[in-house]
């Protein structure tokens, strides 16, 4: 499989692009390819090799790409506006449908990115409680902001602190951000009763999706909600990933929680621009009391609002979240099966819909710190194996399912992953 064209562009975009990506996020990505098109479940690379993505764009692309029903939508919302500065309808019909399929949110705000809506996040917990502190957990990404852009990804020798996670954070932008391994219930209690009145809210992956897909601990959710409640703290679950991704209600229906706050992206409007806070409608007073403001130029952008709703039409399908759990899961056993066969250890980690694969662990991983265990050089032998084998993945084990994926895709999947642990094995 060549990639001459990708790499000529690689090399005319460095000349011109700061590492020759828009996202530093995606410049670690071997080989760098560009794609010049996407339909249904695949990518077409510049130089017209065909893939089956199960990156689904880091995530949004839940519907795959060019679905002909958010195509329409779009299509017609474009014949009326892009986007208004201003109220419209739209806001008014998606803000109902929301309320109406998430468990416990009474309200909605809109915004553009998961970055932005968090921090809308954190702003309203800080009116609201009067106070500035911040809990997170080590591995969970909420933005790339300085405040939360902390302990990230950490060295072994840098757990247990609360540490910036690239250039250009200085300490005093983070000096109010609390860092906690997850998992970890009596941690969570332990810092409360000792700090719960300078403590703002507490923000959560739902599941540790940005590292490892691992999994909540039983009563582990509930037990943070019930401290935050017990101390006046506000809960925040970050479901920019997992929203409309676990279940159509997002981790609060997956779960059966209902956490203060939720903050959803990605997967909500199906690959365009578009977020939303969602919660209860008194933590919501803080706005409507003008002590503070959520804001931004596009928020609410009719064309993107459009998107949306297409998106949740497309997903509250029948049985849409039985078969993306049912292919994750029969993907997960067949790594698993074949990575038996091969002698390699390996487990996978998370739902059907969104897991993670770690080779040289026994066990799924509880938190960031057991995910550091992992074989991360031989996940990328895995990843450029399967890459010449027509499969496109993730560069940190992730896989996105959706609901394009078919049983077509999934057979030649199958056997994609026979030929690439047949080459590990030989390796």
């Amino acid at each position: 499989m060549e990639h001459i064209r990708s790499e000529q562009l690689y090399a005319e975009a460095c000349e011109i692009i700061p590492c020759g990506v828009s996202s530093s996020m995606r410049k670690n990505v071997k080989p760098l390819l560009f794609f010049e098109r996407a339909e249904g479940p695949y990518y077409f690379d510049v130089d017209g090799n065909r893939y089956i993505d199960y990156t689904l764009a880091w995530g949004p692309l839940i519907a795959g790409s060019n679905h002909p029903f958010i195509n329409k939508a779009v299509a017609e919302q474009l014949q009326r506006s892009y986007t208004l500065g201003a109220q419209h309808p739209l806001e008014v019909t998606l803000a109902k449908k929301l309320t109406g399929i998430l468990p416990g949110v009474e309200q909605v705000a809109f915004s553009n990115t998961g970055s932005e809506a968090v921090q809308s996040a954190i702003r309203i917990a800080r009116t609201y409680t009067g106070r500035n502190k911040i809990v997170k957990f080590e591995g969970h990404y909420h933005g790339w902001l300085n405040n939360v852009l902390v302990s990230y990804k950490p060295q072994p020798a840098q757990l247990g602190t609360p540490v910036a996670s690239c250039g250009g954070q200085p300490a005093p932008e983070f000096e109010d951000t609390l860092v906690l391994p997850w998992n970890n219930l009596a941690a969570v209690k332990e810092l409360l009763a000792a700090r719960g009145h300078e403590i703002a809210c507490v923000i959560t992956e739902p599941v540790l999706a940005n590292s490892g897909c691992c999994m909540p601990e039983e009563g582990y959710l509930q037990g943070i909600i019930d401290c935050c409640r017990e101390h006046g703290v506000v809960s925040v679950f970050d479901e920019v990933i997992t929203g409309f991704r676990l279940a159509l209600g997002g981790a609060r229906e997956y779960f059966g929680l209902r956490p203060d706050l939720s903050v959803y992206a990605k997967a909500i409007a199906g690959g365009f621009t578009m977020a939303a806070l969602g919660g209860r409608k008194a933590v919501f007073d803080v706005i409507r009391e003008g002590k503070t403001i959520h804001a931004g130029t596009y928020n609410g952008a009719s064309v993107n609002l459009a998107a949306a709703l297409a998106t949740i039409t497309v997903l509250s399908g029948d049985g849409c979240f039985t078969r993306l759990h049912a292919y994750g899961h029969a993907l997960r056993e067949h790594l698993q099966l074949a990575a038996r066969k091969a002698g390699l250890l390996l487990v996978t980690a998370g739902t059907g819909s969104v897991f993670s694969m770690h080779f040289g662990l026994r066990e799924e991983p509880r938190n960031y710190a057991d995910t550091l265990a992992a074989d991360a050089a031989l996940f990328a032998k895995f990843r450029a194996l399967m890459l010449h084998e027509g499969i496109h993945l993730l560069p940190d084990g992730r896989w996105y399912i959706g609901i394009t994926h078919t049983d077509a895709e999934l057979a030649f999947t199958r056997q994609a992953i026979d030929n690439t642990f047949a080459g590990l094995a030989g390796s």
